[in-house]
């Protein structure tokens, strides 16, 4: 019986926005403006709010010359913190024919109040140590996800805040495979107070004509958030 060991090595990634405008020339540079009739701050137990009154002009207006972010909410910053629950994921030894499964829970905790997205990609198709051959990709890309059939290497989003309806329930997720260009797979369109977590699943299989050996791959995520 062929024995094929397939393992994850996981990097991961926090890409933080410029949050202040800009607009500058030889003599003068303002950082960021608002043009208001009132605002303040207020917050109690439970919630902290800032707020301006009055801005009839605001948003991001941009040329080859110039960028200008109006409004108070660009002068105000967010951070943003990713962590994942193993930087390794050993998904075993697989049998042609039997897919094996793992999984990886993705923490991000931000005050951006319009939410994040989060962004995966891969170095190169899943290789084995001859450094020559590899498992195939799943044949379903990630704007387009599909129930699990036949072979390769794919990818789910099992739970999580605003999980896309394109990713399947419980039982019939569907899968799609890791691109080679960083690309967003999951997004929420909220505030969320402390961690939210997401968790994805991985999931390979591979024809019986697959050389037997160790076999890995390095998937990168990266969180961004949303303004």
């Amino acid at each position: 019986m062929k024995k094929i060991f397939v393992l994850f090595l996981l990097i991961f990634l926090v890409e933080v926005q410029d949050c202040y405008s800009a607009m500058s020339s030889e003599t003068f540079k303002i950082n960021a403006d608002v043009i208001g009739t009132g605002g303040q701050s207020g917050a109690s137990e439970t919630y902290k709010l800032t707020d301006t009154i009055g801005e009839p002009v605001i948003g991001i207006n941009e040329s080859e010359t110039y960028k200008s972010k109006a409004g108070f909410w660009h002068m105000v910053g967010v951070s943003i913190s990713l962590m994942v629950d193993s930087n390794v994921v050993n998904l075993g030894t697989l049998n042609p024919g039997s897919p094996v499964t793992g999984d990886s829970v993705l923490s991000v905790t931000t005050d951006a109040w319009g939410g994040y997205e989060l962004y995966v990609s891969q170095n190169h198709s899943m290789t084995h140590t001859d450094t020559i051959t590899t498992i195939p990709e799943f044949s379903c890309a990630i704007d387009n996800p599909c129930l699990w059939s036949g072979t390769g290497l794919g990818f789910s989003v099992i739970s999580g805040t605003d999980v896309d309806a394109k990713w399947g329930t419980s039982p019939n997720y569907k899968y799609a495979y890791f691109p080679n260009v960083l690309t967003k797979f999951h997004e929420t369109a909220q505030y969320i107070s402390g961690a939210d977590e997401t968790m994805v699943e991985y999931k390979v299989d591979v024809p019986v004509s697959q050389k037997a050996g160790n076999y890995s791959n390095i998937i990168t995520f990266m969180a961004m958030e949303k303004l």
